[in-house]
């Protein structure tokens, strides 16, 4: 499939081509492209949409801060097709035979803030902070890395926009559906065309379909497993009181 199919899909669905097999106009395909990479744009924000996650390998330069992320960057920064929305995990990797991977914790805004000494150097930073700066993210170090060692960055995997109309289309299962079903309620109002019956309850469960795979149920830990309970409990729940 590629990006003028799911236009094709989508125009059908929001009922602007009327039959089977019509041709749209390139004028009418470029502007469906737009609202079509508006969509991905939209959908890439949110982590429901994100069908997997990447672990990407790259080289701390020492004294570096911050080390950047995002498309078009060079050494000393991390090149990536996608500036991440998030970072989920980071490991410092120490080279050897095997290689050993030390965690790195995360940390939001309000920890680094607090940092009283910002500029502080070792050969192995223990915590993270991400800013998603646009059009490059921040990744703040602490403390500042003053080894070469390679970090090891999760990130989630989202759509790619199109560039252009022939561009190919891949993606997990009901992605094509969801997308193409999405796009078409937002061409009906921009198109002002009449809303298919049951278009709104296809969309949504399309789109039910893919975040449901998304959302997997976390791990869970009890620190009481392996425990045993005492004797039968003095408390009655219909009363509030001893039994």
């Amino acid at each position: 499939m590629t990006c003028r199919d799911l236009l094709y899909l989508a125009f059908r669905e929001a009922r602007v081509l009327k039959r089977p097999q019509g041709v749209n106009s390139d004028s009418e395909l470029q502007d469906g492209l737009l609202f079509l990479n508006q969509l991905i744009d939209y959908w890439s924000a949110r982590g429901c949409y994100a069908w997997t996650s990447i672990m990407e390998l790259f080289a701390l330069t020492p004294g570096h801060q911050p080390h950047l992320i995002g498309p078009g960057l060079a050494a000393p920064d991390f090149n990536v097709k996608v500036r991440p929305v998030s970072i989920r995990s980071a490991n410092i990797v120490l080279a050897g035979n095997p290689s050993t991977d030390i965690p790195v914790s995360l940390r939001d805004s309000a920890w680094w803030a607090g940092v009283a000494v910002k500029d502080m150097q070792s050969t192995i930073p223990t915590d993270l902070h991400y800013n998603a700066a646009v059009p490059a993210g921040q990744l703040w170090f602490w403390p500042v890395p003053s080894a070469g060692h390679s970090v090891r960055l999760e990130a989630d995997v989202m759509l790619d926009q199109f560039r252009t109309l022939n561009d190919p289309f891949v993606a997990p299962p009901a992605y094509a559906s969801a997308l193409a079903l999405t796009l078409a309620e937002e061409l009906v109002d921009i198109w002002g065309t009449e809303m298919p019956m049951n278009l709104a309850r296809r969309a949504m469960k399309a789109r039910d379909a893919l975040q449901s795979n998304n959302f997997l149920p976390p791990r869970i830990a009890s620190g009481d497993h392996g425990t045993f309970g005492g004797g039968a409990s003095d408390f009655n729940y219909l009363t509030g009181g001893p039994k």
